[in-house]
């Protein structure tokens, strides 16, 4: 949003204060100021057109200009046609640097001197407007044009989506009055209501069909005006601000929306049929030609303001062209009014058009709001243009916005910012931001917030208003709370106790990934994942339009966007949420939200390099595990939606399934843009954590191991999971470890068989075990291998 430092003037009081202060002061607050533009107009002057002629020469369409500038006539040409005779204009002589960096030099063109510029609004910074010369509606030749336009500066504010209220210049001030503990000049309610007769809700009836989608609408007459050109100083206003001027009335609207932050429309109320408003959902097949020119299809979906035969308005976003003001009208209808964000973005989104009114509307505006504004600009039209304004104006409110009360314990200031506010500070911080303080009898505070602060509805609202205004500069740097001799430890949060599995995950070397929890649901559904999927209502895009039911996807993204920029090895995982619509719900309710950890990696080209890179991952998987104290996973045969059927498998934890590892589907990784193998896991992790256990120091082995290697040959289809169950429950309290190091298949085994080779770790507690004894136990080993899966042995 573009801010005024001259508008805010109108507010409270800025002596002393400069254009960087003010700004400072605000992104203190929260209002975060991206960059401040001083527009420096002193050594611009104002001057006459006498005369005005095409150029003779030029190729292109050009006029040379005798223009007096008070002491003598300067022969100008300009590109523009607008500079008439009798005009008064900004000229920029020759040496001077006008406002957007151009350096203005004596130029012969076509061989007539060119002594200055006349400047457009655009060039000399006080709007957008490039089309022609700026024409001035007062001044004298010769005179600097800081003696009618003073110089400016303009600040660029990114205004957060909770705070609809600094939309406008007004709630803007009133930030800058609370930090720099100065009063405002203005009530956010202005007392200006009209009393012409008859009433205005006797001209004109309005009727709200869906008070959800337009909680408050105002309707006020206003008869006699004078539509003409609005004065200087608000043109120049609505031009930093990035607004064309257009007429008094039009401009009005817009001026009280940038002060307000409440949207406006003006009808001309001859050109409406009948003497009703009604507020309504479009009806199949409806058109309308809005302001700009285009006719736009509306949809069911989309509320609209309508007169007894047609869509006048599109709700929240555009008028129409056939009810707009003109030189010719008369009589207006001023329209305020409430719509519903949400609706308003969607029909914003549905139309690819997103105005002034939209980008507030979007925001959840107020509903007193809209009186506020429709006062504010009836004052201004009768002022500027002449109107009578009619009272009782017809104003539909069903429902009333109702105050929220936030009791506030004082002692929590202290508790949440980690220092101490003065009571006394504290509440005259609240009071200047406008909030209404009474302190109860047991010392608590009740707190009013103003109509216009729907964000603030909790206790902990009210702490960080007072802790922006009173400085988080201020905050020393310890930890929150008050100040303790002791600490006891604290149960570490989930997110720390997983910091055990990313250390894991990056001394494998994988890198961890954030990724937007909003997928394309087009996507989910080629990939045949989107059966629990949740679409959102009002997406910000069709790429963003479904809650994720998996994190591959979006890894997969990930990979394919890494394989673009050059890079071939790539391993990448998250820890995030996925989100499942619950079984048997049909009516929107909140989804399931398992937290799942997945991981990607690039796999070769090769059968060989595939398997080869899935062990890795497994290995990586258990070392995940591990890290949480978590009993060893199992892995079962399994296909799965996404992985290659055979090369894939469940990973089980006591029972339970987590998820799933494997290669992925070759139609997967091509459809993603991914060339070559790729392997990757989806796992639960609460289950890991439910199951981990306290790690427990042992004290170290006082007797030495016993390895012996076995060599198991089996059925292809005997896993190498199960052979390691059956060693380790037949070998007894001897055994300490067994691990599968080899998988073997060729000459020295039949067709159809495998060769498993493990190796495996002895060692007693209480003496030093003897080849005897391991042998024993081998032979018990190898007999429960033979009886329970043929197996054989290679010497």
């Amino acid at each position: 949003m573009r801010i005024s430092y001259e508008w805010l003037g109108d507010f409270l009081d800025l002596d002393g204060v400069t254009p960087k202060d003010a700004a400072d002061v605000l992104t203190r607050l929260g209002v975060e100021v991206e960059s401040l533009t001083m527009v420096d107009l002193s050594n611009i002057v104002i001057g006459k057109v006498l005369e005005q002629k095409p150029h003779p020469k030029s190729r292109t369409p050009l006029w040379i200009h005798q223009v007096d500038i008070g002491v003598r006539v300067e022969q100008i040409i300009a590109g523009a046609p607008n500079a008439v005779p009798g005009t008064l204009v900004p000229v920029a002589l020759p040496g001077t640097t006008v406002p957007n960096g151009k350096v203005v030099k004596d130029m012969n063109i076509a061989g007539f001197k060119a002594s200055g510029m006349l400047c457009s609004a655009d060039e000399l910074m006080l709007g957008e407007d490039h089309s022609g010369i700026l024409l001035l509606d007062r001044g004298k030749p010769g005179d600097p044009l800081t003696s009618i336009i003073p110089s400016q500066a303009i600040m660029e504010a990114e205004i957060t989506s909770n705070r609809p209220d600094c939309m406008g210049h007004l709630g803007v001030a009133r930030e800058l009055a609370a930090g720099l503990g100065r009063p405002m000049k203005r009530d956010f309610m202005p007392s200006f209501t009209g009393t012409a007769d008859p009433p205005g809700r006797e001209l004109v009836k309005v009727s709200v069909d869906d008070p959800d989608l337009c909680s408050r609408y105002i309707g006020g007459v206003i008869k006699g005006v004078r539509v003409g050109r609005s004065p200087d100083w608000m043109q120049r206003r609505l031009r930093a601000c990035g607004v064309r001027p257009i007429n008094n009335i039009v401009d009005i609207t817009n001026y009280v929306l940038f002060e307000y932050a409440q949207p406006l429309h003006a009808f001309d109320l001859a050109r409406l049929n009948g003497p009703a408003i009604h507020v309504r959902r479009a009806r199949e097949k409806e058109k309308l030609l809005s302001l700009d020119g285009v006719v736009r299809d509306l949809t069911p979906d989309m509320l609209v303001i309508a007169d007894a035969l047609r869509p006048v308005a599109i709700a929240g976003v555009i008028g129409g062209e056939e009810t707009a003001v003109t030189t010719a009208t008369t009589d207006i209808l001023l329209e305020s009014a409430n719509f519903n964000g949400a609706s308003v973005r969607q029909t914003s989104r549905a139309l690819g058009l997103r105005t002034e009114a939209s980008s507030r509307f979007e925001r959840a505006l107020p509903p007193e709001l809209a009186l506020a504004g429709a006062r504010r600009a009836a004052s201004l039209i009768a002022e500027l243009a002449g109107g009578t304004v009619h009272r009782e104006w017809a104003d539909v409110y069903p429902r009333p916005q109702q105050p929220v009360r936030v009791i506030l314990r004082p002692a929590l200031i202290d508790d949440v910012l980690g220092t101490h506010v003065p009571l006394e500070e504290a509440e005259s911080i609240l009071k200047r931001l406008n909030f209404h303080v009474k302190v109860m009898g047991d010392g608590e505070w009740d707190v009013l917030p103003p109509v216009f602060r729907l964000d603030v509805t909790i206790p902990e609202d009210l702490v960080e208003e007072v802790g922006r205004v009173h400085g988080y500069d201020r905050v020393p740097p310890t930890l929150p709370g008050r100040r303790h001799e002791r600490w006891t430890p604290a149960t570490p949060s989930l997110d720390r106790r997983l910091d055990a599995i990313r250390e894991v995950l990056a001394g494998a070397g994988y890198s961890e990934t954030w990724s937007p929890a909003l997928v394309s649901g087009r996507q989910l559904e080629a990939l045949r994942i989107a059966a629990h999927a949740m679409r959102v209502s009002n997406p910000l895009s069709d790429d963003m339009d479904t809650l994720r039911t998996s994190l591959l996807p979006s890894l997969m993204d990930a990979m394919a966007l890494n394989r673009d920029r050059g890079r071939l090895d790539i391993r990448i995982y998250e820890i995030a949420e996925a989100y499942l619509a619950r079984v048997g719900d049909h009516n929107g309710g909140q989804p399931e939200e398992p937290l799942r950890l997945a991981a990607l990696a690039s796999a070769g080209a090769t059968a060989d390099e595939g398997r080869d890179a899935l062990y890795r991952l497994k290995s990586v998987l258990d070392g995940c595990v591990a890290a949480m104290s978590a009993p060893s996973c199992m892995y079962d045969r399994a296909s799965a939606e996404l992985f290659h059927p055979g090369r894939c498998a469940a990973v089980m934890l006591d029972g339970r399934q987590l998820g799933y590892i494997g290669e992925l589907h070759p139609t997967v990784s091509a459809g993603a843009g991914i060339d070559g193998r790729v392997v990757a896991f989806e796992v639960d992790v609460e289950p890991m954590v439910a199951e981990s256990r306290i790690p427990r120091a042992q004290p170290l082995p006082r007797f030495p191991r016993v390895q012996r290697d076995l060599a198991v040959i089996v059925d292809e289809t005997v896993a190498a999971g199960v052979l390691h169950t059956a060693i380790k429950e037949v070998a007894g309290d001897l055994l300490e470890h067994v691990r599968a190091f080899d998988e073997y298949r060729g000459a020295q085994v039949s067709e159809g068989h495998k060769s498993v080779a493990f190796t495996l770790t002895f060692r007693s507690p209480e003496r030093t075990l003897t080849d005897a004894e391991v042998d024993k136990v081998m032979a018990e080993i190898k007999l429960g291998l033979e009886k329970r899966h043929r197996a054989r042995f290679r010497e």
